[in-house]
């Protein structure tokens, strides 16, 4: 006769499967954004104070696609990434908890992701000629595996930068009150939105 698992035992195994996911998640980052950005920058290499300037551009790009992909699509009721989404806030303080943490979900998800945000960007410059594309797909890959590394840390009370543990703070009031907050740790596009409402708890 089987033995059911123990709450540590599907804690662990929740813990490993979403590890595992990020992993697949990251990978899949790197290769649909940053091959692009290397490919892109040696065949079109521009000056580095542009590269630098893009790269913060492409940070800002991030930050409100961040914001709209949240505030917009996960949290419109009824389509299929908002109720993907919604099993996120249910599992909060949940055995499988880590299960659920990962923002892209799987890897065609943050395939298509970087896709559709760096396919304007990599036609924009290639029709103007700016040599902007490398450093804003660098960019939004480092913001998005910053994003991912810091809300499972969040999540699974880990270890965070001393800079970063307001993020703490600011994320798990976005799960008390899901219609303000939607920036994980770099509120810009919450602050210049308004969406800042409440004192983080």
């Amino acid at each position: 006769m089987a033995t059911m698992p123990t709450a540590d035992e599907i804690r662990i195994a929740a813990i490993a499967r979403g590890r595992a996911k990020k992993r697949k998640n990251a990978l899949t980052a790197i290769l649909c954004g940053g091959l692009p950005a290397v490919i892109l920058g040696v065949m079109f290499p521009s000056h580095p104070a542009r590269w630098v300037t893009a790269f913060l551009l492409g940070l800002l790009w991030a930050n409100g696609f961040e914001y709209v992909y949240h505030r917009f699509l996960l949290h419109m009721a009824g389509n299929l990434l908002a109720r993907r989404h919604l099993l996120h806030h249910t599992s909060v303080g949940t055995l499988v908890e880590a299960e659920h943490v990962n923002l892209g979900g799987s890897p065609l998800w943050v395939a298509l992701l970087v896709v559709v945000n760096g396919t304007p960007i990599i036609i924009f410059d290639l029709l103007f000629g700016l040599g902007v594309a490398p450093g804003v797909l660098v960019a939004f890959v480092i913001y998005l595996l910053a994003a991912e590394e810091i809300h499972w840390r969040i999540h699974l009370r880990e270890w965070l930068l001393p800079g970063l543990r307001f993020a703490k703070g600011h994320h798990l009031a976005h799960h008390e009150r899901a219609n303000e907050r939607f920036n994980v740790f770099l509120p810009l596009c919450d602050l210049l939105f308004g969406s800042l409402k409440s004192r983080t708890p």
